[in-house]
């Protein structure tokens, strides 16, 4: 009889928390639209540069998260996630939004690249269930 499959949670719980910035990018684009003094794609430059943001911190850090520790990468991730998000929420001025779009695009392409890496070094399901 084998073991019991378990999910790794904490992984998915970080992926997450860090596909929830592109996956609402239609609503954050129609909120800066309709809430600052910006036109359609305006708002969507900025929704472009917090993806591309994002993106960049896949490429930069997803071979690296070994070299840094999957946990210090985790929580710097989700700590500019909040800081860049929260910035750009509760303020008005328009480089402020465009600054923290960025930052926590960035923190959320970090989160995802520590969780995708994570899910990836466990193998498939069926090198995990095998008898050893």
């Amino acid at each position: 009889m084998s073991a019991p499959r378990t999910l790794p949670w904490p992984l998915v719980a970080l992926f997450t928390a860090g596909y929830l910035a592109p996956y609402l990018l239609p609503t954050t684009v129609g909120r800066l639209d309709s809430g600052l003094p910006l036109t359609a794609t305006e708002a969507g430059a900025i929704g472009s540069a917090l993806l591309l943001s994002s993106a960049a911190a896949g490429f930069l850090l997803a071979s690296r998260v070994d070299r840094f520790g999957p946990r210090v990468l985790a929580r710097t991730g989700l700590a500019l996630a909040v800081a860049g998000y929260g910035g750009a929420a509760l303020t008005g001025a328009v480089p402020a939004v465009v600054a923290g779009a960025v930052v926590g695009g960035f923190g959320s392409g970090t989160v995802t690249a520590v969780a995708a890496s994570g899910i990836a070094a466990l193998g498939t399901p069926a090198a995990r269930t095998e008898p050893r």
